[in-house]
Order: C-alpha cells, then structure tokens, then sequence
C-alpha cells in the first residue's frame, strides 16, 4: 500500500520481509494492503504501541513491542479491544531500519456493544469528530476547520 503523504510504498517492512498476524501470514508490505480489507467494515481503529525493547546487534535487531487496538465495527455494531505484542526481527540495510520478520503474539481480546454516549463526558454532537483521510481534521486547515455532527 503506497503512503498517502509522500507516495513511498512502506515505510515498516523491508520488500523481502515477512509477517504473521495470525489471519494474515504472508509477505510484509502486503500486510497493509490485507489490513485495508477492514476498511469499510469499521468506523475507526485506534493502534497503539508501547513499551518498546530493542537489542541491537551490529545491523539486526530483536524488538519486542506492545500494542493495544480498538476498533468500533459497523455491523455488527460492537468494539472490539485486543491486545499483544510484536516480536520483530529489524534489519539495518543503507542506515535505514525496517523489519524483516514480525510475529503476532495475541494476549487478550474483548468484544462490546457499541455505547456511543458522549453526553457522559460532556463533549458535544457537533465536535473535531475523527474520519478517514481525507475527511479527517488532521488533514483540515489547522486554523478554520469546522466542527462535524458525530455520525454514528
């Protein structure tokens, strides 16, 4: 899948790379292109990762990162939260580090019914609501963007 910002096909996996997601086991830079199958099934998905621990031996490295995902589905309208962590094998190839290998080590996932009650917190209907590029405020004009009516 080519960046939308500057056009580069990836800027994670290296072409000879290779993952396992479980569902997804095959070539790197395809993982992406697989993920964006989701696309149109969800309203959102918030990735997080953390805890990052890397050793470093000359132009490989082992790294063993966290994540947390939360991804609000259309139909059927649940949110699904998983949890676990990447287990990569990095490479160093021209000064630049891309991965080489990744595992997906699930821990933990959990499936909710959609509770979109915003009113708990106070944020309003008409709010900087998040979207898809390019309907996304990050994309918008820092200054004047305006409000949306949250749509779900």
């Amino acid at each position: 899948m080519k960046c939308q910002r500057c056009d580069e096909t990836s800027h994670t996996y290296w072409p000879d790379s290779f993952d396992n997601h479980g569902g997804y086991v095959g070539n790197g830079q395809e993982w992406a292109d697989a993920a964006m199958t989701w696309h149109d099934k969800i309203h959102s998905c918030s990735h997080h990762i953390s805890n990052v621990l890397s050793e470093i031996d000359g132009t490989r490295a082992k790294r063993e990162s966290m994540f947390v995902c939360v991804v609000p589905f259309k139909d059927p309208e649940v949110t699904m939260f998983q949890a676990g962590r990447y287990r990569d094998l990095c490479e160093k190839r021209d000064g630049v580090w891309k991965i080489l290998h990744r595992t997906c080590i699930w821990d933990w996932i959990d499936v909710r019914p959609v509770n979109s009650d915003w009113d708990i917190v106070n944020v309003p209907r008409v709010s900087h609501w998040g979207a898809w590029h390019p309907e996304d405020p990050i994309y918008k004009d820092w200054v004047d963007s305006p409000a949306t009516e949250f749509c779900r």
